[in-house]
């Protein structure tokens, strides 16, 4: 094969493999997580939401993976399963149900996010206080 027949077959390759990676992140809706998130975020209603590093732990015991995405309304975390609170009660996370978007008050470093239950906004605040071990 000529050399000009390799360029060509390189270029279509390397288009491929980007077409792919752009299929993928839309595909997946956003991007994955770069830290900016990452905290404690608390509410008296439930408990807390830990989210570090592309994992979202609720109570310290429940975790779901989660991405990152940005739409009109701002910046917001997306679960890989439906995470919601229910009041007095804790957290349901529940496979069988739509995941929603929790929202961030900011990125990067938010100081809130929000947790629904049904037509209830749970507002989770940012929890920096040192953890006793």
């Amino acid at each position: 094969m000529d050399a000009k027949r390799w360029v060509i077959v390189a270029a279509a390759a390397v288009a491929l493999v980007a077409a792919a990676g752009l299929a993928a992140w839309f595909l997946l809706g956003g991007r994955g997580t770069d830290g900016a998130e990452n905290g404690l975020f608390a509410n008296d209603c439930c408990g807390t939401v830990r989210l570090a590093g592309g994992t979202l732990a609720v109570n310290d015991m429940q975790k779901v993976r989660y991405t990152i995405g940005r739409d009109a309304k701002g910046a917001y975390v997306l679960p890989a399963y439906y995470v919601g609170a229910v009041e007095d009660q804790g957290f349901e996370v529940d496979g069988t149900r739509p995941a929603l978007k929790l929202r961030l008050d900011r990125l990067p470093h938010p100081n809130a996010l929000n947790l629904y239950a049904g037509r209830i906004t749970y507002v989770f605040h940012r929890d920096d206080r040192p953890r006793r071990r």
